[in-house]
């Protein structure tokens, strides 16, 4: 029989090639792997001692987030990326919406625990000052975690393995983007110039890009919305409906999908708490429980607030569990609270979203 030198040759060089490939498949570590599908749901599997992220699992524990500017959506998503990429399972994130103008709304999820608390912020455009405070907690409190230490006495290790906290940073983008970067920025321009009585300056601006306050939108109450206009504009508008608008959709979908014990709603303007007004009866002392708790920390005063479609009244009624709005900052009149505020803000709220984690579990135990 004769054989042919040269198709041996051949196949034995393509042989050692997928010999050679095959090993290097096998030799990829498993953490090369990159998914960009989070479940935001905690696994069982996540709680042992093995899957745990600790301090040998990450390069630096260097601050991702600069809180200290003016923090733009896009910011934001590298942030939440960087964030996730660096923490992997202790931080997760997953888009839950679109708002009008198409930019993806993010939830974040900080923790291993069952227990599920939530923190919103920017659901008022001129508010994106909140922002930078809540990606400030998830920056801080991931690098506590891993390095075993404590904030504000807590003890942030074991806390975040029994409590997962959901971040939802930024409610309104497109709002925040036009108070930011003007009406260029957004698809709809010339709609938004012409119902802003074509001032250029949307520095004022509280609404969503149809003109919508978000916070008089959600169906609870919608009927009797605090300081209706009756009319798109930058503030105040309830909208044509209840939750006619794909933000308040999203939060009501993602927060119905959940077991939320609590909620903060952040906003800016007071340097004091919201804890509810038309609360249901049963939520009447625990809410006034959760707000004296936070203002101790904090040192805002109490207020119970508006009320009429706003998620305050929405969640208190639809889930049933208690929320704050505290409003975390000095009055700044109608537009942006200056950055010169945020190392107060921050000296204020840095443990809030541990202490309200803290405080479900002290609950339990009475």
């Amino acid at each position: 029989m004769k054989v042919n030198i040269k198709w041996l040759a051949l196949g034995m060089v393509v042989s050692g090639a997928l010999l050679v490939g095959m090993l290097m498949i096998r030799s990829q570590p498993a953490d090369n792997l990159q998914s960009y599908e989070y479940n935001m749901k905690p696994k069982s599997s996540l709680v042992s001692s093995v899957a745990i992220l600790s301090e040998s699992d990450v390069i630096t524990t260097e601050p991702i987030v600069n809180p200290r500017q003016v923090y733009t959506y896009e910011n934001m998503v590298e942030d939440i990326y960087r964030l996730t990429d660096r923490y992997n399972g202790l931080v997760t994130n997953e888009v839950i919406g679109e708002s009008v103008d198409g930019r993806d709304i993010y939830a974040v999820r900080l923790g291993y625990g069952e227990r599920e608390i939530f923190i919103h912020a920017a659901t008022h455009a001129r508010e994106w000052i909140t922002t930078n405070l809540v990606m400030n907690q998830i920056d801080s409190y991931s690098a506590a975690f891993v390095n075993s230490e404590k904030v504000d006495g807590f003890d942030v290790r074991e806390l975040l393995q029994k409590v997962s906290i959901y971040y939802v940073p930024m409610v309104n983008p497109d709002g925040v983007t036009l108070v930011q970067k003007g009406a260029d920025a957004l698809s709809n321009s010339e709609y938004l110039l012409k119902i802003h009585d074509g001032n250029p300056d949307f520095s004022r601006w509280k609404a969503n890009a149809n003109g919508v306050d978000l916070n008089r939108n959600y169906s609870v109450g919608w009927e009797q919305a605090h300081a209706d206009t009756g009319e798109p504009g930058f503030q105040n508008y309830k909208g044509p409906s209840p939750m006619s608008e794909p933000e308040t959709q999203a939060i009501a979908a993602f927060v119905k999908n959940h077991n939320f014990e609590l909620a903060l709603a952040y906003h800016t303007s007071g340097e004091l708490v919201y804890w509810g007004k038309n609360l249901p009866e049963d939520l009447e002392d625990v809410s006034y429980e959760l707000a004296t708790v936070f203002g101790e920390e904090t040192g805002y005063p109490l207020h119970r607030g508006g009320s009429g479609g706003m998620f305050s009244d929405w969640f208190a009624h639809e889930i049933g569990a208690p929320n704050l709005t505290p409003e975390i900052a000095p009055y700044a009149g109608p537009g942006p609270v200056p950055l010169e505020n945020y190392n107060r803000i921050w000296q204020q709220n840095f443990s809030m979203g541990l202490l309200m984690a803290d405080y479900i579990l002290e609950d339990t135990k009475k």
